[in-house]
């Protein structure tokens, strides 16, 4: 059976058995002595496909090159038909080449991701998804270190941003969630708990000045019970909504930005 690499699709699957049905061999084979091997054999397929390389019992097996007529490509080591141990595929749909380890026809081990846009992914790969750990770089200057799962963000992981803000802590499906730290560029710092990427729950947050807040976050914003000390000492503490001090168990109620 021969499977194309279908529009969009990121991986190779089942590129597979040869048949004299769909095939042409350009030259004769050359056979080994048990008649099971085949080498420097080009198949080309009804479909425009084309596979050069070699065979073993009808299936790649070794090294080869496989071109889908819609241009995408692998060069690499096959085994009973897929790819595997190392390679090189070249997505020309997405304008995207993967070089690293494959196992079962998918990418699966160490391998280095280049994007169209100039974003690079290092790191481990699991059933063709980036899985493991591993670095993201974006060309704008964003760096992402550490855990993933199903090609999203997850587990613990530093992400430095082109910015210059800076958060370490933990992911879940490509969102900040949990415990953190958020450090921005001009100083101030959030520590605490965060959910879908924003403050949410109990957290301290140090702003420029001195100022410093220890208390619950909603929606990124000072809600619910909290402390709130100045620069020059002065205490408010009491209930927040959106950032405002609503019950003011010090007597001072305010509005702080």
């Amino acid at each position: 059976m021969y499977a194309c690499l279908m529009a969009g699709s990121v991986a190779a699957q089942n590129v597979g058995t040869a048949s004299s049905k769909n095939k042409v061999m350009d030259k004769s084979p050359k056979k080994s002595r048990e008649a099971l091997e085949e080498y420097n054999v080009v198949c080309r397929y009804d479909n425009g496909d084309v596979y050069e390389g070699s065979l073993r019992d009808g299936k790649f097996e070794g090294y080869g090159i496989y071109r889908w007529a819609d241009g995408n490509s692998y060069q690499g080591l096959f085994h009973q038909g897929l790819q595997e141990n190392e390679g090189v595929a070249i997505y020309v749909d997405k304008s995207n080449t993967y070089k690293g380890q494959w196992h079962l026809g998918k990418r699966h081990g160490k391998g280095v991701l280049t994007m169209s846009n100039g974003d690079t992914y290092e790191g481990d790969w699991e059933n063709d998804r980036r899985t493991g750990f591993g670095v993201f770089r974006s060309k704008k200057g964003d760096v992402y270190m550490g855990q993933w799962s199903d090609d999203l963000r997850h587990g613990r992981g530093t992400y430095q941003y082109a910015n210059g803000d800076v958060y370490i802590g933990q992911w879940v499906n490509g969102e900040k969630e949990g415990y953190g730290c958020y450090r921005y560029a001009d100083g101030s710092i959030y520590e605490g708990a965060f959910f879908h990427s924003e403050f949410e729950g109990e957290g301290t947050y140090l702003y420029t000045d001195g100022a410093v807040y220890v208390g619950h976050f909603h929606h990124g914003v000072r809600q619910g019970y909290g402390i709130y000390r100045t620069t020059n000492g002065q205490v408010l503490s009491g209930y927040w909504t959106d950032n405002t001090l609503v019950d003011d168990s010090s007597k001072s109620k305010k509005k702080h930005t």
